[in-house]
């Protein structure tokens, strides 16, 4: 025959001060959580700027190789959309 001894442990309190500070937390957690999204989405917004400055830049330069060599000003033109589009 076998015995098992199973101890519960004795309940104890929680700290005081722990939920406020748990709460003090939490807010402090998303507070740089919504700065960390706005930073991001100032980002996406400048990096989209860039991209079609970038694609206009390319574009001006395919318009210089229309006459000497088309295929290679449509390409141009086609990374140019590509590269807005991304």
């Amino acid at each position: 025959m076998t015995t098992i001894a199973v101890h519960t442990p004795s309940t104890v309190a929680a700290p005081r001060g722990a939920a406020l500070a748990a709460d003090l937390f939490a807010r402090l957690l998303h507070g740089l959580e919504a700065i960390g999204r706005a930073r991001a989405a100032a980002a996406v917004r400048r990096q989209g700027a860039s991209r079609a400055t970038e694609a206009a830049q390319l574009r001006r330069y395919a318009q210089q190789w229309v006459n000497h060599d088309p295929r290679f000003a449509a390409d141009l033109l086609a990374a140019a959309d590509r590269h807005e589009d991304d």
